[in-house]
C-alpha cells in the first residue's frame, strides 16, 4: 500500500505539461515554489516534471519569448494575455453563481463575448466593420461657436 501511495505522489497530470505553467515562469509572474503551490505540484512531481523533455522544450520556449529581441511593449502584451487566461474561470464562476444577478451574468457574458472577439470586427479607426454607420454633422455659422452632433 505504501508503493502505491509513492507512486502516485510522483505521477503527473496532462495539466502539469501546460505551456502557460513555463510562460508564468518565463515572464517571471510566478516563482516554482507558487506554481507548485498554485497546480497542487508535490515537491517529487516537480523534480520528475523538471525533467520531462517537453516540460523542457516548453520552458526553452518560453524563455526565448520572454528573453528574445521583443520589444516590452509586446512582453506586456503577452503577460497580460496569460493572466486573462487566469481570470477566465473567475469570470465563468461570476456567471454561473447561483445568487448572481441578471446584470452580472449579463455583464459577464458580454466580457467573454469581447475576450473570444464575437462582438464584431473593428475598422483600423477604431470604428466597427460590417451594418451600422456613423454620422458627424458640424454645423458652423459665422461669428458663433460650431455645433457638434454625432450619431450610431
Amino acid at each position: 500500500m505504501t508503493t502505491d501511495v509513492a507512486i502516485r505522489d510522483t505521477e503527473l497530470e496532462l495539466v502539469h505539461l501546460s505551456p502557460l505553467i513555463c510562460m508564468e515562469l518565463a515572464a517571471g509572474l510566478s516563482t516554482p515554489e507558487g506554481v507548485r503551490a498554485k497546480y497542487d505540484i508535490s515537491e517529487d512531481q516537480w523534480l520528475r516534471l523538471k525533467d520531462n523533455p517537453t516540460f523542457q522544450k516548453m520552458m526553452n520556449e518560453a524563455t526565448l519569448t520572454f528573453s528574445g529581441d521583443m520589444n516590452a511593449g509586446k512582453r506586456i502584451i503577452k503577460k497580460a494575455e496569460i493572466l486573462l487566461e487566469e481570470s477566465l474561470p473567475i469570470l465563468h464562476k461570476l456567471m454561473v453563481a447561483p445568487e448572481a444577478s441578471s446584470g452580472t451574468i449579463i455583464d459577464t457574458v458580454k466580457q467573454l463575448a469581447v475576450l473570444a472577439q464575437k462582438t464584431g470586427r473593428q475598422g483600423g479607426d477604431g470604428g466597427a466593420v460590417g451594418p451600422g454607420f456613423n454620422v458627424q454633422i458640424e454645423i458652423h455659422s459665422t461669428g458663433k461657436e460650431g455645433v457638434y452632433i454625432q450619431g450610431n
